[in-house]
């Protein structure tokens, strides 16, 4: 299943399937991981892998491949029921773009897709009304400036446990009315 509509500058979407367990190891790595507390060993790798997979049809969350013009893997991209810091339900979003193309505008293109699809599937009655959250590390520069023009709006700072590791997040929200 890809997202219905037009790739953006190249970058697709499609349904996370089988074959894409390498972007998540691709993703892996300690240079990537870094701002997350670290890479997953490989049985938590595969049973998020997993998780990913199964989000579809248990209507949990939806995850999906970033691909380019040729299919290839650039990353992946996710949405799913979360909540805001004391306040309302929201649908979260996270990203991983692998290194070969980062810096070329994927993850901006990956999320206005993604939002699009979601903002779709609200007015369709698919979708609960709730604003969309984002919850980065506050050293990730590249992440909390992505948030930020794609018109999210910071609301606070939290502290949370992840893999193990304390980690500061930048809370970031936008409304999808």
């Amino acid at each position: 299943m890809e997202v219905k509509g037009q790739a953006v500058g190249g970058v697709r979407l499609r349904r996370w399937t089988d074959a894409d367990l390498p972007i998540l190891e691709g993703s892996n790595t300690a240079e990537m991981t870094r701002f997350l507390g670290g890479p997953e060993s490989e049985p938590q790798l595969r049973h998020r892998h997993e998780v990913y997979l199964r989000g579809w049809d248990a209507g949990t969350s939806r995850m999906f491949a970033i691909v380019g013009a040729r299919g290839e893997p650039l990353g992946g991209i996710g949405v799913w029921g979360s909540g805001l810091p004391n306040g309302p339900d929201a649908w979260e979003t996270g990203w991983s773009v692998l290194p070969h193309a980062q810096r070329k505008g994927v993850a901006k293109a990956a999320l206005a897709l993604l939002v699009d699809d979601l903002k779709s599937r609200i007015a369709r009655g698919d979708a609960a009304q709730q604003p969309l959250a984002a919850f980065p590390s506050v050293a990730n520069t590249a992440s909390n400036a992505l948030c930020r023009g794609a018109g999210f709006a910071w609301t606070s700072t939290l502290v949370e446990e992840f893999r193990g590791a304390q980690l500061t997040l930048n809370v970031w929200v936008l409304d999808l009315s």
